[in-house]
């Protein structure tokens, strides 16, 4: 039976499905969820794009995942756009990944051309870090879409490396899948990494770099999932226990994704990995699209 297709609609039945959940709309300066899905039904590329190029900044593994970012990347250049997907390294740290995509912009994106980031999850960290350190970049920026980029922190990694939220976890099993998972993000050389997006230091990075967000137009993607789609999102189990009744997207709470600096768009039933790798019948090419064609509108 094939599935029913995804609709940007609906994000209000977060209230049903999980009613513990803090109002994020509260915080929401500018809700253009109605724009997006205006652009998401029309299915067209962005117009007014001569001289941008549009720069993919993927999250913490994106670099080790595959086909991450493929496809959205591919249509946006059969659309007749320029784009990029900035280099990235999961052992390195914010401020490592921000020398990254300045170096890497400024080795791959021909000089003169404007530059409206894509980013998803910490890579709108690390993207935001890089234009704080860098005002040339900064100055050749005309927009920036945040989609699932938090502001707060990941209770997954937080239980799984800093032994948080122990009176939640249920059963030798989790407790063996925990102590798993944390030996081989250790194997990996990704413990430093994973570690800025936990409490106290995802909040510290934030402070620094929300300004950025209002520097530039910036679309800020909040969405809350009601299933796993993938095995990239296999986290809801555990973010139920962490959390009953409180809305997230597989790896983040709802109202962590929120910024109220940025344009804000709210949408249900993605999970965090689906806008990079799809799944679930979720067509990401065209999520990027819609978002693409709703950052070049602003870039003028």
């Amino acid at each position: 039976m094939p599935r029913e297709a995804w609709d940007p609609r609906g994000f209000a039945d977060w209230a049903t499905l999980y009613p513990d959940t803090p109002d994020a709309g509260a915080r929401v300066r500018s809700d253009i969820s109605a724009e997006f899905a205006a652009a998401w039904d029309a299915g067209a590329a962005p117009r007014g794009a001569s001289g941008i190029t549009f720069v993919f900044v993927r999250g913490l593994f994106g670099e080790w995942i595959p086909g991450h970012f493929t496809h959205p990347s591919w249509a946006l250049e059969r659309a007749g756009l320029e784009t990029i997907i900035a280099s990235g390294n999961p052992r390195g740290g914010i401020e490592n990944h921000a020398e990254l995509i300045a170096r890497d912009v400024a080795g791959r994106v021909r000089a003169g051309r404007k530059l409206i980031f894509l980013c998803h999850s910490k890579g709108g960290l690390d993207a935001l870090a890089a234009l704080r350190r860098f005002p040339a970049l900064r100055a050749r920026t005309t927009a920036m879409v945040l989609c699932q980029t938090p502001r707060g922190p990941c209770a997954v990694l937080e239980s799984i490396l800093l032994g948080r939220h122990r009176a939640s976890m249920r059963g030798a099993l989790r407790r063996g899948q925990e102590a798993l998972a944390a030996a081989a993000i250790g194997v990996a050389g990704a413990r430093g990494t994973c570690l800025e997006i936990t409490g106290g230091a995802i909040e510290s990075h934030v402070g620094r770099l929300e300004a950025q967000a209002a520097c530039v137009p910036t679309i800020a993607v909040a969405s809350w999932s009601s299933a796993p789609t993938a095995w990239l999102d296999a986290q809801h189990t555990r973010m139920h226990e962490i959390r009953p009744r409180c809305a997230h997207d597989g790896l983040f709470f709802l109202e962590d994704l929120v910024w109220p600096t940025a344009e804000q768009i709210l949408l249900p039933r993605i999970d965090h990995s689906q806008p990079t790798v799809g799944g679930g019948g979720f067509d990401h090419a065209r999520f990027w699209l819609a978002l693409s064609s709703l950052a070049a509108a602003r870039s003028a």
